[in-house]
Parts: structure tokens; C-alpha cells; sequence
């Protein structure tokens, strides 16, 4: 596989080697002010505990333990609302990744509660959660999501530069399926057994598993995937691949179009991490396309070299998992060309009634600056995106 672009510093490289489980970890360096950001970002920190200690690791654990007692008691208050309207769920993620995932919660950053519904419960979902004095975020209405616009409490919060931010609101998403099929174009089979198969308000550990990769392949194909995520996966692969019996149950369960999708995220585990991975999942990984072990072979590391510098590599690998023309012509003008940027990024939990006239329009301000800055952003790359995807076109047939 291609190794890491020189725009990675070599401090994020360590930290992503740090945590591989195929070697033992080497020291950490002492690490920068921008390579802890990264790891903040990418929610690694509190992982990094155990490698490392400072008062930027031991503060972010410590604030995430709060952090965490916090989102538990915003889901208890929502469980009880949603028993009252008679709305049914399961939590997706979250601490529901607990010990399967990972074997400490307060290891495991969460920012939102993500649920999901039946279809037809949806309304009185968002119903309940309004009674709880939870709002929508409008500028989310239109987007590509599977989920509900986010849902949050307007407290007065503002950004303090602190990923970690005990007082930072908790939201809510209130899922109604499981995989957005109109928007990756990706047909994946009988994802509505998941929700026949639950455990009470879990996901049973196979479908856990389906619904990670799942969500995992999304983020990664929408260019905005975080280490973490990928870590975890493979965290689960690694303490799961001498369990045949497991993996019998997911062979016979599972679709060959949700394994297929499923091998994508176990591929992208291991490459960067170096996981353990059963036989049979294995086997599914070996059965992708050609083209699929050629981007990752050439493209591998792109999702976290986009984060020093800018690319849109995913679209091949997006344009491999497809299988018309229609579908591929469909994603790619979404991608090179979207028509939809979010518009409110400051100020969202604070009410209006609370903002003065200057905080207003310095809220009006960034919001535009981040629709002009966004759609640069798409401009500066349409080009060498093209660029690229000629070259992938020969290296791909190579």
C-alpha cells in the first residue's frame, strides 16, 4: 500500500501507530499542539491514556467522564418521554458499543444520541423530544442524511475550542433507516432485520457490527470519516477473529450486499490499524472488486491525508462499490458540484432572544464566511479532481 504523504506529521503517524494491534506500541514522541488537536478531532484522545499521560490527555478524560455521566442521564430522560408516546427504538453507537467496541466508556467520546425509529414512529419521536424542549436545527433541513435534522437544546452554549466540553449540549438524531440508499446508491439487502433481530434497545452484536461498518462506509464515501471510528472496528475485529462460532452467525444472517459493504470497513481497519481478522470475514474481503484492493492499495491513507490536504479520493472507491453508470453519474456530480451546504455553524444553541444586535450579525457573518469559505473549498478542487480521477482511471487497469 501506498505509505503516508509527507503532508502527515509524523506526530499524527505515531499516534495512529500507537494504536495498531498487529506490534507493540512504540513511546509516543512528545507531541505538538496541532497533533493533539488531531487527536481531539479525531476523538482518540482518551484512547491515548494508555499510551501517554499530560495534562491535555488527563484533562480531556477527565471532562469526558463528565461528558459521559451527562449523556447517560440525557438518555434516560428521553427513554422515559419516548415510553410515554408509546415510541419504540434502539440506540445506535454510543455507549451501546460498550463492551463489544470498546471495553471502557469513558474511553469513547460521544457527541449525540443517535436512535432509531419504525418509519411510521418518527413523527412522534421528534414529537416527544420537542416536549422535552429539544429543536430542530433548520439549516439541516434538505441535507443527504438518514436521520431526522439534529435535534438540541437552545442553553445559551457557545464554542470554547474544547472538544471535550462538559457543558457542551448533548442531541439527539432520530434515525428512520439504517442506510441511505438514495444517496450512496449502494443497494444493501434486509437492513430491516436489524430491527427484528434487536435486543431491547441494542442492536444484537452482529448487527452492532453491520450497522458500524455501515455507518463507517458513509462517513468515508462523504469525505468526513474520524480515526476513531475505524479504530473501533477493528478493535472488535481484532477481540472477535477467533470466534467461528460468531462468524457462522454472521455469514448466515448477513446479506451478501451488506457483507460486501461490511468487507469494505473490515479492509479499511486493518489497513490502518493491523487488526486480526477471522477466516471467513476474510474470504468476503478477498471476494471484493479488483478495483476496491487497488484504491486501497494506491488511496489507502487519503481519508486522513484530507485532513492536511484536501483531496476527494474517496469518489473512486465510491465509483468501484457501484454498479451503473446512472448511480456513478449521480454520485460524482453530487460530489464535484453539491447543491447543498449547510449554512449555520455559530451560535446554534443559543436563543435568539438571547443574542445582542453585534453577536448576531458576528453569527451572520460566520455562517456566511463558512458557506463562501465550503464552497471554495469544492471550487479549489474540482480540477485537481479531475486530475486524479484520470490517473485512476489508468492505474486502476494496471
Amino acid at each position: 500500500m501506498t505509505p503516508f504523504n509527507e503532508c502527515v506529521p509524523p506526530g499524527v503517524r505515531a499516534i495512529l501507530e500507537a494504536l495498531r494491534f498487529d506490534r507493540e506500541p512504540a513511546p509516543l514522541p512528545e507531541l505538538s499542539a496541532d497533533d493533539l488537536t488531531f487527536a481531539d478531532r479525531s476523538q482518540l484522545t482518551p484512547l491515548l491514556s494508555r499510551f501517554v499521560r499530560g495534562d491535555h490527555v488527563n484533562g480531556a478524560l477527565a471532562r469526558n467522564k463528565i461528558r459521559v455521566e451527562k449523556v447517560a442521564s440525557a438518555y434516560s430522560e428521553i427513554a422515559s418521554a419516548f415510553e410515554r408516546s408509546g415510541v419504540d427504538h434502539v440506540v445506535l453507537k454510543g455507549f451501546t458499543h460498550v463492551p463489544e467496541f470498546i471495553d471502557d466508556v469513558n474511553l469513547r467520546v460521544q457527541y449525540d444520541l443517535d436512535l432509531y425509529v419504525p418509519e411510521l414512529q418518527r413523527d412522534a419521536a421528534s414529537h416527544a423530544l420537542r416536549e422535552l424542549q429539544y429543536e430542530p436545527i433548520e439549516s439541516m433541513e434538505g441535507l443527504a442524511m438518514d436521520h431526522l435534522p439534529t435535534m438540541i437544546r437552545k442553553t445559551g452554549w457557545r464554542w470554547r475550542d474544547d472538544y471535550f466540553d462538559p457543558d457542551l449540549p448533548v442531541a439527539v438524531e432520530v434515525h428512520f433507516q439504517f442506510w441511505d440508499v438514495e444517496t450512496e446508491r449502494i443497494r444493501v439487502e434486509a437492513l430491516e432485520d436489524f430491527w427484528t433481530r434487536r435486543d431491547g434497545v441494542r442492536l444484537n452484536p452482529l448487527d452492532a457490527l453491520g450497522y458500524a461498518a455501515l455507518h463507517l462506509i458513509r462517513h468515508v464515501l462523504r469525505g468526513n470519516v474520524r480515526a476513531f471510528h475505524v479504530w473501533e472496528i477493528a478493535n472488535f475485529l481484532d477481540r472477535h477473529h477467533d470466534d467461528e462460532g460468531f462468524w457462522r452467525r454472521w455469514d448466515r444472517q448477513h446479506t451478501r450486499s451488506l457483507q460486501r459493504v461490511e468487507a469494505a470497513a473490515f479492509l479499511l481497519a486493518k489497513t490502518w490499524f493491523g487488526c486480526h481478522i477471522a477466516d471467513i470475514p476474510s474470504v468476503e474481503i478477498d471476494r471484493l472488486p479488483p478495483r476496491v484492493h487497488r484504491w486501497f492499495e494506491l488511496y489507502g491513507w487519503s481519508p486522513i491525508e484530507s485532513q492536511f490536504e484536501p483531496n476527494k479520493d474517496e469518489l473512486w472507491l465510491h465509483m468501484t462499490l457501484l454498479d451503473s453508470f446512472d448511480d456513478r453519474w449521480n454520485v460524482l456530480r453530487r460530489r464535484l458540484i453539491p447543491t447543498s451546504i449547510p449554512q449555520q455553524v455559530d451560535s446554534i444553541h443559543v436563543p435568539e432572544d438571547q443574542l445582542t444586535e453585534e453577536e448576531r450579525a458576528n453569527r451572520d457573518s460566520s455562517n456566511r464566511s463558512y458557506a463562501s469559505s465550503r464552497a471554495a473549498h469544492h471550487s479549489r478542487l474540482l480540477i485537481p479532481t479531475l486530475i486524479e480521477g484520470a490517473k485512476w482511471w489508468f492505474r486502476s487497469r494496471s
